[in-house]
């Protein structure tokens, strides 16, 4: 026998087990005369009283759960709702007004308590057909109700005579031929999961309470009924607790699994992003070094050299996405030695460095570089600078890459420029901070990034 037949073949047992329980028990201690004392009686009282508490809760909780997810959480406040109604029309509460001396009609009580068990049952086949896709009809579905209808009409008929046995057999032979049908669908798609296990447990523990209530309150069964709905009520709170817990646990899986995957897709587009940029700027040095090697051999071959040593430290590197800040000022500094090469208006490169001991994208400053000289126009001034600093703070890092240049419109450049997209992308993903670009007419630019310290450390443990 496999693991799915062994599965079906525990949870018919464990169905059966509900659904007959609280008859065979009520049978036995009936057989062996057995009579429920007045002791007895309070603490059932205590226990009705806690089971409609934890029902209410439930209710409150569900219909609030229905306020943001209307679509799947509707059936179970259905569901929970109907079931309070049994609690409170039950024959353990009616028991317990009276004798508290409050006066109840006890067969219009068990009457609305046998409506509200059809609104349970139809409430959970609602729910099957809702998540399994069990495909019954709008015609079925008003069919269903019409019988309900009629079978608490009989079933208010018959209490006179004390045999409403009679609605209650036909009803739960009718939910039989309608779990059949569920079955069939579930059972062929494999999709008979846990959450199906504990409501299909819920209707059979409604059956059975229904049954030996019904059983002793004909007295067919020489027992009184006292005592079951109260108890099978703790069964329905166990159950949605149970399903309370497969949600959360299945949440859990799909938000790791969500998680799982967006580190996925972040690896996948950093290596992207990564892999394009390497290429931007080879480009740019390869055509610093042919224009060189138009004017100069020997600054063709300087530049060559640089290049070289550029290209030999990234391969070092690997394919990681972060380097150390100091391995990117040699990026950097290899960059702009080969345009002030290849330009005859120089521009200076200041360092203003507190702190290097953290990491940035690897080739990430090197756009805005390449920006300030052709937006800002920083080596068109004759003092022209671009300077690089780096200040520790108490809550992090502040990097800035700034120049005296003409300015430039941050509205456009930025959108327009591939290399800054790219920059700002790779910070955004892999270090979850964005630049932010100020640029005033005459004055030149900013780029700030901010490094945040990761909680829960200082400093030197977020960036050593």
């Amino acid at each position: 026998m496999n693991r799915i037949l062994k599965k079906r073949l525990a949870a018919a047992i464990a169905n059966l087990i509900l659904l007959f329980a609280g008859t065979v028990t009520a049978a036995i201690l009936g057989a062996c005369g057995v009579v429920p004392d007045s002791p007895y009686g309070d603490s059932i009282d205590v226990l009705c009283i806690i089971t409609l508490c934890f029902m209410a809760v439930i209710l409150i909780v569900e219909m609030v759960a229905m306020l943001k997810i209307s679509d799947s959480t509707r059936h179970t406040v259905y569901i929970a709702g109907a079931t309070l109604g049994m609690c409170l029309f039950s024959t353990d509460f009616t028991n317990m007004l009276a004798g508290y001396g409050v006066s109840v009609n006890m067969q219009v009580f068990d009457c609305i308590d046998f409506v509200c068990f059809e609104a349970v049952t139809l409430a959970l086949v609602y729910f099957w057909n809702y998540t399994y896709n069990v495909n019954f009809s709008v015609r079925t579905g008003r069919a269903a109700l019409v019988a309900a209808a009629v079978a608490a009409g009989a079933y208010t008929g018959l209490t006179f005579a004390n045999l409403q046995i009679i609605a209650l057999v036909l009803w739960i032979a009718g939910l039989g031929a309608a779990l059949a049908r569920v079955y069939q669908r579930v059972y062929t798609d494999g999709s008979d999961n846990l959450p199906f296990y504990l409501t299909e447990a819920y209707l059979f523990a409604a059956c059975g309470d229904c049954l030996a209530d019904t059983l002793c309150g004909e007295k067919l069964i020489p027992f009184p009924p006292l005592g079951f709905n109260s108890f099978y009520a703790v069964a329905f709170i166990l159950i949605f607790a149970l399903i309370y817990v497969t949600y959360a646990m299945r949440t859990d899986r799909a938000a790791l699994k969500a998680s799982e995957y967006k580190l996925q897709y972040e690896r996948v587009r950093t290596e992207a992003l990564r892999g394009q940029i390497k290429p931007h700027f080879i480009f740019n040095s390869l055509a610093a070094i042919q224009s060189l090697y138009h004017k100069s051999t020997e600054d063709g071959d300087r530049a060559t050299s640089l290049f070289s040593r550029h290209l030999r430290a990234n391969i070092e590197a690997g394919n990681t996405d972060l380097i150390p800040f100091e391995k990117e000022l040699d990026n950097i500094q290899v960059y702009a030695e080969l345009e002030n090469m290849r330009y005859e208006k120089k521009f200076n490169l200041i360092f203003d460095i507190d702190d290097a001991d953290f990491e940035v994208p690897v080739l990430s400053l090197q756009p805005y570089i390449e920006n300030a000289m052709r937006y800002s126009k920083v080596n068109e001034k004759a003092d022209g600078y671009i300077k690089i600093s780096s200040v520790r703070t108490a809550g992090g890092i502040m990097l800035q890459v700034s120049d005296n240049g003409v300015g430039f419109d941050v509205n456009v450049v930025p959108s327009s420029s591939y290399g800054i997209k790219n920059s700002k992308a790779r910070f955004e993903i892999l270090m979850g901070v964005e630049p932010e670009i100020t640029s005033e007419a005459g004055k030149g630019t900013v780029v700030s990034i901010f490094i945040p310290a990761a909680e829960g450390g200082t400093n030197e443990d977020n960036y050593s």
